[in-house]
Protein backbone atom coordinates (compact mmCIF):
# COMPACT_ATOMS: atom_id res chain seq x y z
CA UNK A 1 0.00 0.00 0.00
CA UNK A 2 1.20 3.46 -0.95
CA UNK A 3 2.28 5.91 1.86
CA UNK A 4 1.50 9.49 1.40
CA UNK A 5 3.02 11.24 4.01
CA UNK A 6 1.73 14.72 5.20
CA UNK A 7 3.12 18.04 6.55
CA UNK A 8 0.31 20.65 8.21
CA UNK A 9 1.71 24.11 7.76
CA UNK A 10 -0.04 26.13 10.60
CA UNK A 11 -1.86 24.70 13.58
CA UNK A 12 -4.79 27.15 14.05
CA UNK A 13 -8.47 25.88 13.60
CA UNK A 14 -7.78 24.65 9.87
CA UNK A 15 -4.54 22.71 10.77
CA UNK A 16 -6.85 20.94 12.86
CA UNK A 17 -9.32 20.69 10.47
CA UNK A 18 -7.31 19.16 8.27
CA UNK A 19 -5.70 17.03 10.99
CA UNK A 20 -9.21 15.52 12.11
CA UNK A 21 -9.77 14.67 7.88
CA UNK A 22 -6.99 13.27 7.38
CA UNK A 23 -6.79 10.74 10.36
CA UNK A 24 -10.72 9.80 9.37
CA UNK A 25 -10.08 8.77 5.81
CA UNK A 26 -9.06 5.23 6.52
CA UNK A 27 -12.45 5.27 8.98
CA UNK A 28 -14.19 6.50 6.50
CA UNK A 29 -13.03 5.11 3.16
CA UNK A 30 -12.36 1.09 3.66
CA UNK A 31 -10.16 -0.26 1.32
CA UNK A 32 -8.44 2.10 -0.11
CA UNK A 33 -4.95 1.54 -1.72
CA UNK A 34 -3.07 4.63 0.09
CA UNK A 35 -2.31 5.38 3.83
CA UNK A 36 -1.85 8.89 5.04
CA UNK A 37 0.37 9.43 7.38
CA UNK A 38 0.83 12.66 9.68
CA UNK A 39 4.77 13.20 9.65
CA UNK A 40 5.35 16.96 10.48
CA UNK A 41 3.41 19.82 11.86
CA UNK A 42 4.82 23.23 11.81
CA UNK A 43 3.50 26.39 13.93
CA UNK A 44 5.14 29.92 14.60
CA UNK A 45 4.34 29.03 18.29
CA UNK A 46 6.99 25.89 18.77
CA UNK A 47 4.81 24.90 22.25
CA UNK A 48 1.41 24.69 20.37
CA UNK A 49 3.72 22.52 17.51
CA UNK A 50 5.00 20.50 20.70
CA UNK A 51 1.63 20.25 21.88
CA UNK A 52 0.09 18.96 17.54
CA UNK A 53 2.80 16.55 17.80
CA UNK A 54 2.00 14.70 21.08
CA UNK A 55 -1.77 14.31 20.57
CA UNK A 56 -1.85 13.60 17.29
CA UNK A 57 1.16 11.58 16.56
CA UNK A 58 3.28 13.57 13.93
CA UNK A 59 6.77 12.68 13.81
CA UNK A 60 8.40 15.98 14.53
CA UNK A 61 7.45 19.60 15.62
CA UNK A 62 8.97 22.85 14.24
CA UNK A 63 9.01 26.56 13.57
CA UNK A 64 10.21 26.70 10.16
CA UNK A 65 7.94 24.98 7.51
CA UNK A 66 10.98 25.26 5.49
CA UNK A 67 11.90 21.82 7.41
CA UNK A 68 8.76 20.39 6.50
CA UNK A 69 9.96 21.12 2.84
CA UNK A 70 13.39 19.53 3.25
CA UNK A 71 11.92 15.97 4.75
CA UNK A 72 11.77 13.22 2.19
CA UNK A 73 8.99 11.78 3.88
CA UNK A 74 6.59 14.53 3.40
CA UNK A 75 4.65 14.23 -0.20
CA UNK A 76 1.88 16.73 0.94
CA UNK A 77 1.85 19.69 2.73
CA UNK A 78 -1.22 21.62 3.59
CA UNK A 79 -1.20 25.05 3.98
CA UNK A 80 -3.40 26.49 7.12
CA UNK A 81 -1.87 29.47 7.49
CA UNK A 82 -3.12 33.79 7.28
CA UNK A 83 -3.82 34.64 3.31
CA UNK A 84 -1.11 36.45 3.36
CA UNK A 85 1.42 33.80 4.05
CA UNK A 86 -0.25 31.45 1.51
CA UNK A 87 2.25 32.96 -1.66
CA UNK A 88 5.54 31.74 -0.50
CA UNK A 89 4.56 28.91 1.06
CA UNK A 90 3.03 27.56 -1.61
CA UNK A 91 5.56 28.81 -4.15
CA UNK A 92 8.45 27.21 -2.14
CA UNK A 93 6.52 24.11 -1.60
CA UNK A 94 5.84 23.22 -5.57
CA UNK A 95 9.52 24.34 -6.21
CA UNK A 96 10.28 21.55 -3.74
CA UNK A 97 8.60 19.19 -4.98
CA UNK A 98 6.08 18.70 -3.22
CA UNK A 99 2.25 18.22 -3.32
CA UNK A 100 0.32 21.56 -1.98
CA UNK A 101 -3.51 21.26 -0.56
CA UNK A 102 -4.19 25.08 0.22
CA UNK A 103 -6.67 26.47 2.05
CA UNK A 104 -9.26 29.17 0.66
CA UNK A 105 -8.42 32.03 -0.80
CA UNK A 106 -5.95 30.78 -2.33
CA UNK A 107 -3.76 34.06 -1.83
CA UNK A 108 -5.25 38.22 -0.96
CA UNK A 109 -5.02 39.22 -4.02
CA UNK A 110 -5.08 38.17 -8.07
CA UNK A 111 -1.81 38.79 -8.86
CA UNK A 112 -0.45 36.90 -5.92
CA UNK A 113 -2.72 34.24 -7.35
CA UNK A 114 -1.51 34.05 -10.84
CA UNK A 115 2.27 33.86 -9.33
CA UNK A 116 1.52 30.84 -7.35
CA UNK A 117 -0.28 29.25 -10.56
CA UNK A 118 2.66 30.06 -12.99
CA UNK A 119 4.56 28.31 -9.63
CA UNK A 120 2.52 25.27 -10.10
CA UNK A 121 2.87 25.14 -14.05
CA UNK A 122 6.50 23.73 -14.27
CA UNK A 123 6.27 21.70 -10.83
CA UNK A 124 6.04 17.75 -10.40
CA UNK A 125 3.27 18.15 -7.89
CA UNK A 126 -0.30 18.23 -7.67
CA UNK A 127 -2.78 21.20 -6.23
CA UNK A 128 -6.03 21.85 -4.74
CA UNK A 129 -7.40 24.65 -3.14
CA UNK A 130 -9.31 23.83 0.17
CA UNK A 131 -12.73 24.32 -1.13
CA UNK A 132 -15.30 22.04 1.23
CA UNK A 133 -18.71 22.80 0.62
CA UNK A 134 -18.10 21.27 -2.62
CA UNK A 135 -17.67 17.94 -1.21
CA UNK A 136 -21.08 17.51 0.61
CA UNK A 137 -23.57 14.91 -0.64
CA UNK A 138 -26.33 17.72 -0.78
CA UNK A 139 -24.16 19.95 -2.98
CA UNK A 140 -22.69 17.17 -5.31
CA UNK A 141 -26.45 16.36 -5.77
CA UNK A 142 -26.84 19.90 -6.64
CA UNK A 143 -24.34 19.70 -9.12
CA UNK A 144 -25.66 16.39 -10.36
CA UNK A 145 -29.05 17.88 -10.99
CA UNK A 146 -27.86 21.20 -12.70
CA UNK A 147 -25.40 18.93 -15.42
CA UNK A 148 -28.39 17.28 -16.35
CA UNK A 149 -30.54 19.83 -17.27
CA UNK A 150 -33.19 19.92 -14.10
CA UNK A 151 -32.57 23.46 -13.63
CA UNK A 152 -32.99 24.46 -17.22
CA UNK A 153 -31.80 27.66 -18.14
CA UNK A 154 -30.99 29.94 -14.82
CA UNK A 155 -33.28 32.90 -13.94
CA UNK A 156 -32.26 33.72 -10.76
CA UNK A 157 -30.20 32.85 -7.45
CA UNK A 158 -29.17 34.33 -4.41
CA UNK A 159 -26.57 32.87 -1.79
CA UNK A 160 -26.05 34.34 1.60
CA UNK A 161 -23.50 33.13 3.83
CA UNK A 162 -24.07 34.49 7.44
CA UNK A 163 -21.83 35.18 10.98
CA UNK A 164 -22.27 36.94 13.95
CA UNK A 165 -19.29 37.13 14.94
CA UNK A 166 -18.24 40.77 14.55
CA UNK A 167 -20.89 42.28 16.19
CA UNK A 168 -19.27 42.56 19.30
CA UNK A 169 -16.92 46.04 18.99
CA UNK A 170 -14.94 45.14 22.47
CA UNK A 171 -14.48 41.71 21.00
CA UNK A 172 -10.19 41.29 20.30
CA UNK A 173 -9.95 41.01 16.58
CA UNK A 174 -8.46 38.04 14.87
CA UNK A 175 -6.06 38.55 11.74
CA UNK A 176 -9.59 38.22 9.66
CA UNK A 177 -10.35 40.97 10.08
CA UNK A 178 -6.93 42.92 9.42
CA UNK A 179 -6.51 43.97 5.89
CA UNK A 180 -5.15 40.82 4.43
CA UNK A 181 -8.49 39.11 5.66
CA UNK A 182 -12.36 40.60 5.45
CA UNK A 183 -15.43 38.94 4.72
CA UNK A 184 -15.01 39.06 1.23
CA UNK A 185 -11.89 36.65 1.12
CA UNK A 186 -13.08 34.61 4.00
CA UNK A 187 -17.06 33.74 3.69
CA UNK A 188 -17.51 35.54 0.60
CA UNK A 189 -15.05 32.97 -1.43
CA UNK A 190 -17.11 29.91 -0.30
CA UNK A 191 -20.30 31.15 -1.08
CA UNK A 192 -19.16 32.58 -4.72
CA UNK A 193 -17.42 29.36 -5.78
CA UNK A 194 -20.68 27.56 -4.88
CA UNK A 195 -22.37 29.69 -7.35
CA UNK A 196 -20.21 29.21 -9.72
CA UNK A 197 -19.04 25.81 -9.16
CA UNK A 198 -22.53 25.03 -10.04
CA UNK A 199 -23.81 27.87 -12.51
CA UNK A 200 -20.90 29.19 -14.42
CA UNK A 201 -18.81 32.44 -14.09
CA UNK A 202 -20.96 35.81 -14.21
CA UNK A 203 -19.85 38.55 -16.95
CA UNK A 204 -19.71 41.36 -14.84
CA UNK A 205 -20.28 41.97 -11.20
CA UNK A 206 -21.15 44.98 -8.47
CA UNK A 207 -20.54 45.50 -4.86
CA UNK A 208 -20.88 47.25 -1.71
CA UNK A 209 -19.46 47.09 1.44
CA UNK A 210 -20.08 47.85 5.25
CA UNK A 211 -17.12 48.58 7.81
CA UNK A 212 -19.26 48.98 10.76
CA UNK A 213 -16.34 50.01 13.71
CA UNK A 214 -13.30 52.33 12.54
CA UNK A 215 -11.56 50.26 15.06
CA UNK A 216 -10.93 47.39 17.28
CA UNK A 217 -9.20 46.31 20.20
CA UNK A 218 -6.35 43.99 19.55
CA UNK A 219 -5.12 40.59 21.53
CA UNK A 220 -1.93 42.27 22.67
CA UNK A 221 -4.21 44.82 24.32
CA UNK A 222 -3.96 47.34 21.51
CA UNK A 223 -5.89 49.23 19.22
CA UNK A 224 -5.89 48.46 15.39
CA UNK A 225 -7.18 51.17 12.57
CA UNK A 226 -6.93 49.01 9.61
CA UNK A 227 -9.83 46.97 9.51
CA UNK A 228 -11.22 44.85 6.49
CA UNK A 229 -15.24 45.12 5.56
CA UNK A 230 -17.70 42.59 7.78
CA UNK A 231 -20.70 42.88 5.21
CA UNK A 232 -20.25 42.50 1.58
CA UNK A 233 -23.72 43.09 -1.07
CA UNK A 234 -22.56 41.70 -4.36
CA UNK A 235 -25.02 41.51 -7.91
CA UNK A 236 -23.69 39.18 -10.37
CA UNK A 237 -24.78 39.35 -14.18
CA UNK A 238 -24.68 36.09 -15.88
CA UNK A 239 -23.70 35.96 -19.94
CA UNK A 240 -27.35 35.06 -20.34
CA UNK A 241 -28.26 37.83 -18.34
CA UNK A 242 -29.65 36.45 -15.00
CA UNK A 243 -29.08 38.62 -12.08
CA UNK A 244 -28.41 36.94 -8.93
CA UNK A 245 -27.12 37.79 -5.21
CA UNK A 246 -23.89 36.65 -2.76
CA UNK A 247 -24.17 38.16 0.53
CA UNK A 248 -21.15 37.90 2.81
CA UNK A 249 -21.35 39.07 6.57
CA UNK A 250 -20.50 38.77 10.41
CA UNK A 251 -22.62 41.46 11.37
CA UNK A 252 -25.91 39.39 10.96
CA UNK A 253 -27.72 38.88 14.36
CA UNK A 254 -29.16 35.66 15.02
CA UNK A 255 -27.11 33.71 12.98
CA UNK A 256 -23.98 30.80 13.62
CA UNK A 257 -22.82 29.80 9.96
CA UNK A 258 -26.04 29.93 7.84
CA UNK A 259 -25.46 29.74 4.01
CA UNK A 260 -28.30 29.48 2.07
CA UNK A 261 -28.16 28.97 -1.20
CA UNK A 262 -31.25 29.07 -4.14
CA UNK A 263 -31.07 28.99 -7.88
CA UNK A 264 -34.22 29.34 -9.98
CA UNK A 265 -34.76 28.15 -13.44
CA UNK A 266 -37.06 27.42 -16.50
CA UNK A 267 -37.13 23.98 -15.65
CA UNK A 268 -37.01 23.85 -11.88
CA UNK A 269 -34.86 25.08 -8.73
CA UNK A 270 -32.95 23.93 -5.91
CA UNK A 271 -32.76 25.23 -2.16
CA UNK A 272 -30.20 24.38 0.19
CA UNK A 273 -28.63 25.46 3.65
CA UNK A 274 -25.35 24.07 5.50
CA UNK A 275 -26.88 24.34 8.67
CA UNK A 276 -29.25 21.61 6.72
CA UNK A 277 -26.24 19.74 5.07
CA UNK A 278 -28.40 16.56 4.58
CA UNK A 279 -30.47 17.76 2.64
CA UNK A 280 -31.55 19.63 -0.95
CA UNK A 281 -34.06 20.40 -2.02
CA UNK A 282 -35.34 20.09 -5.63
CA UNK A 283 -38.31 21.77 -7.60
CA UNK A 284 -39.66 20.45 -11.10
CA UNK A 285 -41.15 22.78 -13.02
CA UNK A 286 -42.33 20.41 -15.65
CA UNK A 287 -44.87 18.59 -13.47
CA UNK A 288 -48.54 19.75 -14.34
CA UNK A 289 -50.43 22.04 -12.81
CA UNK A 290 -53.62 19.85 -11.98
CA UNK A 291 -56.45 19.94 -9.43
CA UNK A 292 -55.09 19.22 -5.36
CA UNK A 293 -51.68 19.96 -7.20
CA UNK A 294 -50.95 16.44 -8.41
CA UNK A 295 -46.56 16.67 -7.80
CA UNK A 296 -45.73 20.01 -7.76
CA UNK A 297 -43.95 21.29 -5.00
CA UNK A 298 -40.47 21.09 -3.45
CA UNK A 299 -39.12 17.46 -2.69
CA UNK A 300 -36.79 17.32 -0.19
CA UNK A 301 -33.95 15.00 -1.17
CA UNK A 302 -32.42 13.04 1.73
CA UNK A 303 -28.72 12.72 0.71
CA UNK A 304 -27.32 12.26 4.49
CA UNK A 305 -23.67 10.11 3.72
CA UNK A 306 -24.84 8.52 0.37
CA UNK A 307 -20.86 9.24 -0.99
CA UNK A 308 -20.28 7.14 -3.82
CA UNK A 309 -17.71 3.91 -3.20
CA UNK A 310 -15.43 4.16 -1.20
CA UNK A 311 -17.37 6.37 0.67
CA UNK A 312 -20.93 5.82 2.22
CA UNK A 313 -20.21 3.09 4.52
CA UNK A 314 -18.68 4.38 7.64
CA UNK A 315 -20.25 5.62 9.02
CA UNK A 316 -23.72 3.88 7.81
CA UNK A 317 -24.94 6.16 4.79
CA UNK A 318 -28.45 6.67 6.19
CA UNK A 319 -26.78 8.43 9.16
CA UNK A 320 -26.43 12.20 8.90
CA UNK A 321 -23.58 13.85 8.89
CA UNK A 322 -21.94 17.23 9.80
CA UNK A 323 -19.76 20.54 9.01
CA UNK A 324 -16.60 18.47 8.94
CA UNK A 325 -17.84 15.90 6.67
CA UNK A 326 -16.98 18.07 3.34
CA UNK A 327 -13.77 18.13 4.80
CA UNK A 328 -12.63 14.64 5.10
CA UNK A 329 -14.11 14.03 1.21
CA UNK A 330 -12.08 17.30 -0.04
CA UNK A 331 -9.36 15.68 1.51
CA UNK A 332 -9.93 12.19 0.32
CA UNK A 333 -10.12 13.33 -3.14
CA UNK A 334 -6.71 15.35 -3.02
CA UNK A 335 -5.16 12.20 -1.77
CA UNK A 336 -6.83 9.60 -4.22
CA UNK A 337 -5.71 12.37 -6.97
CA UNK A 338 -2.25 12.57 -5.72
CA UNK A 339 -2.19 8.23 -5.25
CA UNK A 340 -3.40 7.71 -8.65
CA UNK A 341 -2.23 10.66 -11.04
CA UNK A 342 -5.35 12.23 -11.58
CA UNK A 343 -5.96 15.71 -11.78
CA UNK A 344 -7.53 17.59 -8.66
CA UNK A 345 -10.40 19.90 -8.70
CA UNK A 346 -10.85 22.45 -7.38
CA UNK A 347 -7.52 23.66 -9.30
CA UNK A 348 -5.30 26.10 -8.42
CA UNK A 349 -6.94 27.87 -11.96
CA UNK A 350 -10.08 27.74 -10.53
CA UNK A 351 -8.64 29.11 -7.36
CA UNK A 352 -6.90 31.79 -9.18
CA UNK A 353 -10.04 32.56 -11.53
CA UNK A 354 -11.93 33.05 -8.10
CA UNK A 355 -9.40 35.45 -6.34
CA UNK A 356 -9.71 37.50 -9.75
CA UNK A 357 -12.94 37.84 -9.37
CA UNK A 358 -12.77 38.85 -5.72
CA UNK A 359 -10.42 41.52 -6.88
CA UNK A 360 -13.31 42.85 -9.45
CA UNK A 361 -15.79 42.51 -6.77
CA UNK A 362 -13.50 45.08 -4.56
CA UNK A 363 -12.91 47.08 -7.17
CA UNK A 364 -16.48 47.71 -7.58
CA UNK A 365 -17.05 48.54 -3.86
CA UNK A 366 -14.25 50.83 -4.21
CA UNK A 367 -15.66 52.34 -7.54
CA UNK A 368 -19.05 52.13 -7.14
CA UNK A 369 -20.16 50.29 -10.68
CA UNK A 370 -20.21 47.94 -12.48
CA UNK A 371 -16.80 45.77 -13.53
CA UNK A 372 -16.43 43.20 -16.27
CA UNK A 373 -14.94 39.81 -15.64
CA UNK A 374 -12.42 39.28 -18.07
Amino acid sequence: MRRIGIGIIGWGFMGKTHTHAIRSIPLFYPGIDFQPELVGVCSRTMSKAEEARELFGFRFATGDYRKLLACEDIDVVSICTPNGQHEQMAIDALKAGKHVYIDKPLSTDGESALRILAAAENAPGKAQVVLNNRFLTSTMRAKQLVEEGKIGEVLSFTCRYLHSGSIDPDRPMGWKQGMEGGVLLDLGSHALDLVTWLIGMPKDVFCAMNTVYDKRPTREGGICNEISEDHALMMLRMKNGALGTVEASKITSGTADEMYLEIAGTKGAIRWNLMEPNWLEYYDNTQPEVALGGMRGFTRIECVGRYPAPGGVFLPSKNAIGWDRGHIHCYYSFLDCVAHGKEPHPSLSEGARLQVMMDRLAQSAREGRWVALD
